[in-house]
């Protein structure tokens, strides 16, 4: 009788240990995560939007062939893109420009509400915002 109760004594005594132990882990997980929750929980500063605009163009782009004569970079063909238009405004390729602007080659003539469209005395272009599904891009050909 002794020995059953010593062992049932020794038996209570190491499942107190193994709980005991097991709780400080517990303890220590918790407050692991509790570490963790409070830096998500710190109000963090987003991206400033007057700023943006001023950012250059963070890709690099490069030219495979290092030796470009003088004259193929003349004649590189231009390529706008219509950001934005506000009122007499309209930003084309990152820049806001006005009525009769000078953009590139061409000068800023008419701006409406959608649309941007840029004249030389050989050519027009016409300029249409784009939109996810890209259903105002219209092209034409001369």
């Amino acid at each position: 009788m002794k020995t059953v109760l010593s062992i049932i004594v020794m038996t209570c005594t190491i499942v107190a240990v193994i709980e005991a132990k097991s709780n400080l882990t517990l303890n220590d997980e918790v407050k692991t995560y509790d570490t963790i929750f409070e830096k998500i929980a710190e109000k963090r500063i987003g991206a400033n939007i007057l700023l943006l605009d001023t950012l250059g163009n963070p890709f690099v782009s490069l030219s495979s062939d290092l030796n470009v004569s003088e004259h193929n970079a003349s004649s590189k063909i231009e390529t706008f893109t219509l950001e934005a238009t506000l009122e007499a405004k309209a930003k084309i390729n990152g820049v806001w420009y006005g009525k009769n602007d000078d953009v590139g080659a061409y000068k800023l003539v008419k701006i409406t509400r959608n649309s941007a469209l840029l004249q030389n005395d050989n050519d027009k272009k016409e300029l249409f915002i784009r939109t996810k599904d890209e259903s105002n891009v219209k092209i034409f050909a001369k």
